[in-house]
């Protein structure tokens, strides 16, 4: 199998274009002027930002075909709730967006929850 094919390897792509693609969207849909939004949001697809977030977004929908092949629902699931973690933080990061303490509560439980679960399976798999 290609390394390019290991399927963590694209779980951690899809992870990538999820994140890159909200905080993309995010920017577009900021950048768009007051009082000009509709009800669909139509208007912000005249920010590249938010085209950039959409071929992110499509590029995640092709890396997670290609984990779902290769491992069970339940752990790739589990393991791409790694975007509750990354999307909070790049926008702290590159969007200047603020993060209580309260979320980071929640960002902590969430990096708990995977290692939790993923744990299990890679000491299956380590003995494979």
């Amino acid at each position: 199998m290609s390394r390019f094919l290991n399927p963590y390897l694209q779980l951690v792509l899809t992870v990538a274009f999820i994140t890159g693609g909200e905080v993309f969207l995010k920017r577009g849909a900021s950048a768009t002027p007051p009082g000009t939004a509709d009800w669909l949001g139509s208007v912000a697809l005249g920010s590249h930002f938010v085209w950039i977030g959409i071929a992110f977004l499509c590029g995640s929908a092709i890396t997670w075909v290609f984990v779902l092949r290769a491992m069970p629902l339940y752990l790739a699931f589990t393991l791409c709730s790694a975007v509750h973690v990354t999307i909070p933080v790049c926008c702290w990061l590159f969007l200047g967006e603020a993060i209580n303490i309260g979320r980071w509560t929640g960002i902590a439980l969430v990096i708990a929850g995977i290692w939790i679960i993923a744990r299990p399976a890679s000491q299956v798999e380590e003995r494979v």
